[in-house]
């Protein structure tokens, strides 16, 4: 394990069974998370994001059902709110109550009541839906091409609005409508209307074009379905930043994700937002032209693999595990040479292991990653396996700090978090000296036999012994 980056692994929980897109939930409990940290902020930042994890379980859930039950596009079920962090979620009401530190010196308790907050979010998700209806009116006369373009970039912000709210709220129990229109229909029509660029740096300049602030970082954009950060992703990013290079004032958050098109353009989708309290600035939109990104590779190199590695995830709806990273946990990039440290996070007591999955151009692989010190040659269950004992949980027990070296690529890690020590369920390893790599056998040229022999030898859950799984994807480039 050579290479990492920043902060919150995504998590793919699937607790709620028989969910429906429209659902009511059979009670209303209070929602909290809880952190500890070096101060009272880091207390609370650190119970925001355990929060977050709670309620994506259920948000993810409903996206879930959504996409596999309705045929819905992922667009239309809001499934980009299971890709966002504490900081993104619309948490409103939120409360925070103080708790002994524990072996840090601060804690902290984040909670959402339904008392005080399902009425702030009927009330936000009623002007949103009155906002998005006096656009569809306005589109209705809308004739000139730009008036209408601009409509629908506004309309499309203020339904992603209404999706990040709605399913907040439908983790507080909430009875809610269905969405007031389908994004994809929306993002179809824009495209026809879109601008094209015929390079990145101009794409920068459209998707910019107005805004008032400064970018002093831009997360790598992902192609839609992924979270490779690939060359094309990369280099928007790059010029994203480069655009507004000199500019003042507020500082800005953007995030984006990209689709390729049937005839090689691209069509880019970018949200912009204030990073310093989080409001909702807008959606923007360009077409990039086959030719403005040539020579860089805009598909990611394991589609296939992504998928399977988020659709199968353990699930339990008590257990939580997190991996993060001192930079982050998304959209991820590490360039030769920088360290990074990893830390991991178990909500109760128990057991965990961490896998890793390198793709690469020229090959794949499976390993487990040293927990313990020992021998090189020492491929005994105890090197891998980390007890998070009652006092620790809930917060984070830092791994090491890791180098960013030669093989670069993807590598995608979960996290394998048990009540019950798992004894005998790691896959078989041979130690590669020439790598450093601990390989899980018969995963070479093959990550997805790797993760099917962990997955395939993980303890099962019942109802004594809880299993869940976290990942967090990054790459890793020469400069």
């Amino acid at each position: 394990m050579r290479a990492f980056t920043r902060l919150f692994a995504v998590f793919r929980y699937l607790i709620w069974s028989g969910l429906g897109l429209f659902f009511i939930a059979a009670s209303a409990q209070a929602l909290e998370g809880n952190g500890y940290g070096a101060d009272p902020m880091e207390a609370r930042q650190r119970a925001a994001a355990d929060l977050a994890a709670a309620i994506q379980v259920r948000i993810n859930s409903v996206v879930e059902r959504c996409t596999q039950t309705t045929n819905n596009k992922v667009d239309d079920c809001g499934s980009r709110v299971s890709n966002r962090s504490a900081t993104d979620l619309p948490l409103l009401g939120l409360r925070y109550i103080e708790l002994p530190g524990g072996i840090e010196p601060e804690g902290a308790q984040a909670r959402l009541e339904p008392a005080t907050s399902v009425p702030l979010y009927r009330e936000k998700l009623s002007d949103l839906v009155k906002a998005f209806n006096a656009g569809a009116q306005a589109m209705a006369s809308a004739q000139v091409r730009k008036a209408r373009h601009e409509l629908i970039e506004q309309q499309i912000g203020v339904l992603r609005e209404i999706a990040d709210h709605r399913l907040v709220a439908i983790a507080l129990g909430m009875a809610v409508d269905a969405l007031p229109a389908s994004e994809t229909s929306l993002q179809r029509e824009r495209a026809l209307l879109e601008d094209s660029a015929d390079s990145i740096a101009f794409a920068a300049r459209i998707l910019l074009k107005g805004a008032t602030g400064r970018l002093p970082e831009a997360e790598p954009l992902t192609a839609l379905g992924s979270r490779e950060a690939t060359p094309l992703g990369i280099a928007l990013a790059d010029a994203l930043r480069g655009e507004m290079s000199g500019r003042s004032g507020p500082r800005l958050r953007v995030s984006g994700e990209y689709r390729l098109l049937d005839n090689g353009d691209i069509d880019v989708v970018l949200e912009l937002r204030n990073a310093n309290n989080q409001t909702f600035l807008g959606v923007r939109g360009v077409r990039l032209t086959r030719s403005a990104y040539a020579g860089y590779r805009a598909e990611p190199l394991a589609p296939d693999f992504e998928k399977l590695l988020r659709m199968g995830e353990a699930v339990s709806g008590d257990l939580r595990a997190d991996l993060v990273t001192s930079v982050g946990a998304r959209q991820l990039h590490f360039k030769s040479g920088e360290t990074v440290k990893l830390a991991a996070r178990l909500n109760q007591p128990g057991y965990f292991y961490i896998v890793g999955h390198v793709v690469r151009k020229d090959g794949q692989f499976s390993y487990l990653l040293p927990l313990q010190d020992g021998a090189e040659n020492d491929l005994g269950e105890g090197r891998f396996v980390k007890r998070v004992p009652a006092d620790q949980a809930n917060h984070y027990v830092e791994l090491g700090e890791f180098s960013v070296e030669p093989p670069f690529g993807t590598e995608h890690l979960q996290i394998i978090a048990s009540t019950q020590r798992p004894k005998d369920m790691l896959p078989a390893l041979n130690y590669d000296r020439k790598t450093g790599y601990y390989v899980i056998r018969g995963s070479h040229g093959d990550a997805q036999s790797g993760l099917l022999k962990t997955r395939g030898l993980k303890p099962k859950s019942n109802d004594k012994v809880m299993v869940a799984e976290g990942t967090l994807t990054f790459t890793t480039t020469d400069r």
